[in-house]
């Protein structure tokens, strides 16, 4: 039992499991725009998020992360080498274009975590903005950078996808700033630190509505995404409104990061019944 909750950890810890909701995502962009040959970026996602998250994790060891680093630490550092190694090798399969449309999302994520600000400061430590740098850079790695490398051009339809995925991240983002709330520091500001978390469910319910009306004005619009929209808007608000400060481990490490597969797996399923 314990080698079994020993792999669990490790699968959480070296940021598998986060790589799989964002290469969901990447998934889910390219299904619902019908684009069949973008498996590649998506391998270059998975393994790209596997780096910048245990980048970002552990360049600078965090109060919520100390506990959980035990012997696992050498793993995490292998597989983070061996993932860097092959998402270099990725990058060498995409066009000069791509990786360009990329820079600027690689960019946030190390001023996310390096300190080159005055005062020693990186963006993660910037009062009231660590949800929307991660929000931009989740919605720019899985919609904005892959349409552009499968189409070339944005259309309506893009525009108002990139609004709901930005609305999405930053809603699952909120029960990570409600289980830190005894961790951060009170000068970053957070969400739930200036207006409570009750009133941070409010808001994130009400960036929810907006997510699910915004799809009304799509041009091309599946009887298969709308249903499937309204279920993981459900969904969501399920797990945002079950949030608490004190909360069981697995709940957002696990839990909430699932809710993009989640998303992939409803679209799937509704595709495959309603095609």
């Amino acid at each position: 039992m314990k080698t079994i909750q020993s792999i669990f950890n490790f699968y959480l810890n070296s940021s598998i499991h986060v790589a799989l909701a964002v290469a969901s995502l990447v998934k889910l962009t390219f299904l619902k725009f019908e684009i069949l040959e973008g498996d590649m970026y998506v391998y270059f996602s998975f393994v790209g998020a596997i780096v910048a998250y245990n980048f970002v994790k552990y360049a600078t060891i965090s109060k919520l992360y100390h506990k959980r680093l035990t012997k696992s630490m050498t793993g995490i550092k292998i597989l983070t080498g061996i993932c860097l190694l092959i998402f270099v090798y990725f990058a060498f399969q995409l066009s000069i274009d791509t990786l360009m449309y990329m820079l600027p999302f690689i960019l946030l994520t190390i001023l996310y975590t390096v300190p080159i600000f005055p005062n020693k400061k990186n963006l993660r430590s910037v009062a009231g903005i660590k949800i929307f740098i991660i929000g931009t850079t989740w919605t720019g790695i899985t919609v904005l950078v892959p349409m552009l490398y499968a189409e070339g051009s944005l259309g309506l339809d893009i525009v108002i996808e990139i609004i709901q995925r930005f609305l999405f991240i930053v809603v699952i983002m909120l029960p990570f700033e409600i289980r830190d709330l005894q961790y951060d520091n009170r000068e970053l500001e957070t969400i739930p630190q200036k207006i409570g978390i009750t009133r941070t469910k409010v808001f994130g319910s009400i960036l929810l509505v907006i997510f699910l009306l915004l799809t009304a004005f799509k041009e091309d619009l599946s009887f298969a995404e709308i249903l499937t929209t309204v279920l993981i808007t459900i969904v969501s608000l399920l797990f945002l409104w079950g949030t608490d400060k004190k909360q069981s481990e697995y709940f957002c490490s696990f839990w909430v990061e699932s809710i993009p597969i989640m998303w992939l797996f409803i679209l799937v399923m509704m595709q495959s019944l309603f095609s």
